[in-house]
């Protein structure tokens, strides 16, 4: 048995009942990973003889964070070429990013989130050629357990309107018949039959799900609704049910996501979803910006939570998601970077700083979200649709001992009001090289800012070593394509806005300014 006391000028961490828990000179004791009590640090010295002392008064501790969203790439889109743009031609102008190593890849992705606290990750792989993905996702894995982190994987999965959202073949009779033809066979690359899909998912469940380190669960991902057939969406839908796993998805992320589902069905996305039967406790929804009133009712009904990434629908001009009206509605909020945070990092404490200044609605009664939400956002509730819901998020006996230790001394340095509420301060000052200790499982991997498992230095050389070589010929020939293919697309979503389609018209949830 291995032990340590952890103790923090304050402790801070949401409660499992509701509010939050704030200890002056607090501490938790953990034994083999789990945490056995938390209350002051005299009582629990006095109550256990632990192996390690950890922290102390110049400290705050917080639990452990969870990226509730996460695509793992510690080298950016922007660093590998695809420059911040309208969410549609984005993605089309990464079909030309390069190669790389996955495991060096998510290695590095789980060292940089862990030096800004996060230690659990719901990491969203890309479909990648069937040949390979299953070699891929091992990869991927063993990268982050070799970090030490707590990982939620799934590996999302297109079978329809993969170019733009209408019937690819549709679509592609309109190009010139070489580009079309080029454009075909980029897509064949990675194509994947439903079978195929689950059982690849089923073998990654029976393989990992009940991993000897506790660390892994797997999760079922449709991609979006656009972007695959209602029958997909059913069989996810009966495949989570028969295994007891989640389901995390995309969602009316941007505009013209909304208006497919009106040109389509006469309704919202959502609202297709729940004549479907989809939604329920088990869905998790990434990006979420462009609900309606009944869409954020709907999704709160079924116990659902929206993974909001603010960074992301920034940088991607998608915009702001409403998330007081979805907190007020009692709908679970968590956070999540999606590997394209304000920065151009994966910083999840920079992450909540942004959230926090973002939902601030002009006025003095108008809405704004509480530090104590912005906390539980990136904690609790994003613990909740991650498989392990109960074990992490919260400081409390029974949990994982995931938890972080924040510096105080530049937070508070050269001065800092004894009257401040102490998560005002951690919210409001705290940076990543602040964070002293980062534990997982009672196993500290960061100490005085220091990684303990893995040389950080070497992954970035090797990273480096591997990407200074010349561009691949596949890869520039894809991005030729890529940059011709571009204007079709632009023009297709250029006819929507004409004919009134997109952007949805529609009063706003938040008004920042007036036009007259």
């Amino acid at each position: 048995m291995t032990s340590s006391l952890i103790r923090g000028k304050h402790l801070l961490s949401p409660a499992s009942g509701g509010g939050t828990t704030v200890l002056s000179d607090g501490a938790v004791y953990q034994e083999d990973g789990i945490i056995v009590a938390v209350g002051s640090y005299q009582s629990l010295r006095a109550r256990y003889q632990a192996d390690e002392e950890l922290g102390g008064l110049e400290c705050a501790i917080i639990p452990g964070l969870v990226n509730s969203h996460h695509h793992g790439r510690g080298v950016t889109t922007l660093q590998m070429g695809t420059c911040d743009d309208a969410l549609e031609l984005w993605i089309l102008d990464g079909w030309g990013r390069r190669p790389y190593d996955h495991y060096l890849m998510t290695l590095y992705t789980a060292l940089n989130m862990l030096e800004s606290g996060t230690t659990t990750v719901m990491y969203n792989h890309p479909q990648t050629a069937t040949a390979t993905l299953r070699e891929d996702a091992d990869a991927v894995l063993r990268g982050f357990l070799d970090a030490g982190m707590r990982v939620a994987f799934s590996s999302y999965f297109r079978n329809q309107n993969r170019v733009v959202y209408a019937a690819d073949g549709d679509f592609l009779s309109g190009l010139p018949s070489d580009l079309a033809d080029r454009v075909y066979r980029h897509l064949a690359a990675t194509d994947m039959t439903d079978d195929e899909y689950f059982a690849f998912f089923r073998e990654m469940y029976d393989r990992y799900n009940e991993d000897s380190t506790g660390k892994v669960k797997v999760l079922l991902s449709p991609s979006n609704v656009q972007w695959n057939t209602d029958e997909f969406l059913q069989r996810t839908r009966e495949t989570a049910v028969q295994y007891g796993t989640p389901i995390h998805m995309h969602l009316v992320e941007s505009s013209y996501q909304k208006a497919y589902g009106i040109r389509t069905w006469g309704k919202t996305p959502v609202e297709h979803l729940q004549d479907l039967e989809f939604l329920g406790p088990e869905l998790s929804c990434a990006h979420a910006v462009w609900l309606s009133e009944r869409d954020i009712d709907l999704l709160a009904g079924a116990g659902a939570t929206v993974c909001h990434n603010a960074s992301s629908n920034l940088r991607l001009k998608n915009g702001i998601a409403p998330v007081n009206p979805m907190l007020a509605r009692g709908l679970n909020v968590a956070m999540g970077t999606d590997s394209t945070a304000i920065n151009d990092d994966d910083d999840l404490l920079q992450e909540m700083r942004l959230v926090s200044k973002l939902h601030r609605q002009p006025g003095i009664g108008a809405p704004a979200i509480a530090a104590e939400q912005v906390l539980a956002m990136a904690t609790a509730n994003a613990a909740a649709p991650t498989g392990f819901a109960g074990e992490i998020g919260v400081l409390e006996p029974g949990r994982k001992a995931d938890m972080l230790l924040i510096r105080l001394s530049d937070m508070e340095a050269p001065y800092l009001d004894q009257d401040l509420p102490p998560l005002e301060a951690v919210l409001g000052r705290a940076r990543a090289q602040d964070i002293d200790t980062v534990i997982v499982n009672g196993e500290a991997l960061l100490k005085n800012g220091n990684h303990q498992r893995v040389n950080k230095d070497d992954i970035k050389r090797e990273l480096r070593d591997q990407l200074a070589r010349p561009l691949e010929p596949q890869t520039l020939e894809t991005r030729r394509m890529a940059a011709r293919l571009r204007p079709y697309a632009e023009e297709f979503y250029r006819s929507w806005e004409a004919e009134g389609g997109a952007p949805p018209a529609g009063a706003p949830h938040y008004v920042y300014n007036s036009r007259t």
